[in-house]
């Protein structure tokens, strides 16, 4: 019985050994891998800080573009391998334009006056009464409405060398989101500053996203 139990006790004792080798290996080869991958991130012609420009908004609709401008930094941050300057003492410049924006209807489309049978008042010179009231189009309550408003921005991004005022990087990247239009939970008042809400956080993710992608062809050029 002892020496069986001796075998059986050395047979652990070499299971353990070789799982913690195996697991040593592994942890080895993986941050090998790590480090690998992250060789090819570095950035450009020397450039280690950046100013970020306020973003110029030339799109025919309004949107909030300063969202954009707060992700392009929070980006470069949180990266690490590039920090944020003023423009007097960086060596680079970061430019966002928003080239073109667009809103349109999407979802469900909605019908509020199928029943009407009102009509636009006419010009009358005597030759028939004015509509009554029931008759007149009620102007403040739209025929049909769509559930959703989808959105689309097409933004412009150039890195510029101060040092030498060289063109180092530029591109466009698209932005876009759809965000529900029409509440029937909340009042009507109410309606506007939800929509709002609900485009500013729409139009936030899709920043933070472009962000990202920003600094990371900035990085791997």
């Amino acid at each position: 019985m002892t020496a069986k139990l001796l075998e059986s006790r050395k047979k652990s004792i070499k299971l353990v050994v070789w799982f913690l080798v195996a697991a040593s290996l592994c942890f080895t080869v993986a941050s090998c891998s790590y480090r690998l991958t992250n060789l090819h991130t570095a950035a450009p012609n020397g450039i280690k800080t950046v100013f970020v420009e306020a973003v110029y908004d030339t799109g025919s609709e309004v949107v909030p573009h300063e969202l954009l401008w707060d992700e392009l930094q929070r980006a470069i941050a949180a990266n690490g391998q590039l920090h944020l300057a003023q423009p007097s003492g960086a060596d680079a410049i970061l430019r966002a334009q928003i080239i073109s924006s667009q809103t349109g209807k999407a979802g469900e489309r909605r019908v509020s006056q199928n029943n009407r049978k009102t009509r636009e008042p006419d010009y009358f010179v005597g030759q028939s009464p004015p509509p009554t009231k029931g008759q007149v189009r009620n102007l403040s309550v739209a025929d049909d409405y769509y559930l959703k408003t989808r959105w689309q921005s097409f933004v412009r991004v150039e890195l510029w060398d101060l040092r030498n005022q060289k063109l180092i990087l530029q591109r466009e990247y698209p932005m876009s989101g759809e965000v529900l239009a029409n509440r029937g939970d909340v009042s009507a008042q109410l309606h506007h500053l939800r929509h709002e809400e609900s485009f500013n956080a729409s139009f936030g993710n899709s920043a933070r996203s472009v962000a990202e992608k920003v600094v990371t062809d900035i990085l791997t050029r």
